[in-house]
């Protein structure tokens, strides 16, 4: 059995608040990021971009050994960042950003895509699950109790962002040209006719971070790898899937600690 690790590194952005802390996370972001930050009206959504992409920078540096100042990105077609050099090709990575809570897939081994939901946020508007959804999907989340619907339709919304994260083109994929079915241990994803073939073989997995943070995974084992050959023990471990003979190591990380004492 081949395994494809993916780390998870999440931290909740009202949790830095230090001065001293604040102001190194700041000397971290290039000038364009800056620039996007000071963008926000508030101050409370200039923090949350602050941390999420300090975020970002620390994690990945760690991986690569370098400070997270150095780092160099490039935007995609579609909006996607990835890191510029040869060296780091190789390492995926997909941030997502939430009320209470900032996250990172990332992995040298997988392609990925992630998303990150609140389950506390207000419930859409009635129309919303039939313009962006699938039939069998709206069905699903009306066939569900009232007072379930709303995480049901989380359950989908973070599933369908991570598959177009995952590939790299955004809305443009068209959220109504495949759907998903979650009556099984993994989800499963359905293609309707006339989608757009995917570029791998993608699987997912959901989870919670926190009991109030909806997370989904979309990974493809990037075959340009040397994945391990066992699946990990580690305890923080909460998704072991197999599919043939790919399996996925999926663990939860706090970056508290990382970010407060670089």
């Amino acid at each position: 059995m081949r395994t494809a690790n993916v780390a998870i590194w999440h931290v909740n952005p009202t949790s830095l608040t230090q001065a001293e802390c604040i102001t190194t996370l700041k000397t971290w972001l290039s000038h364009v990021e800056t620039e996007r930050m000071m963008r926000f009206h508030h101050v409370k959504h200039q923090h949350a971009f602050l941390v999420s992409h300090a975020l970002k920078r620390a994690v990945l540096a760690q991986i690569l050994n370098l400070h997270p100042d150095s780092l160099d990105f490039g935007i995609g077609s579609h909006g996607r960042p990835h890191l510029l050099g040869l060296a780091q090709q190789r390492l995926q990575f997909n941030l997502s950003h939430t009320d209470g809570m900032a996250a990172i897939a990332v992995s040298q081994d997988a392609y990925v895509g992630f998303d990150i939901e609140s389950l506390l946020r207000k419930a859409p508007e009635p129309d919303f699950a039939s313009r962006f959804f699938t039939p069998p999907e709206h069905q699903d989340i009306l066939s569900r109790p009232t007072h379930q619907q709303n995480q049901r339709l989380l359950e989908f919304w973070t599933l369908k962002e991570a598959y177009i994260k995952a590939e790299g083109l955004g809305i443009s994929l068209g959220l109504d040209t495949f759907y998903f079915q979650l009556d099984q241990a993994t989800p499963n994803i359905h293609y309707l006719p006339g989608a757009k073939a995917p570029s791998h073989p993608w699987q997912f997995l959901q989870t919670k971070i926190e009991p109030n943070h909806l997370t989904a995974l979309a990974w493809a084992p990037n075959l340009n790898t040397n994945c391990t050959d066992e699946v990990s023990d580690d305890t923080n471990n909460f998704s072991n899937f197999s599919n043939e003979a790919w399996a996925v190591n999926c663990v939860v990380k706090s970056a508290q600690t990382l970010l407060e004492n670089y």
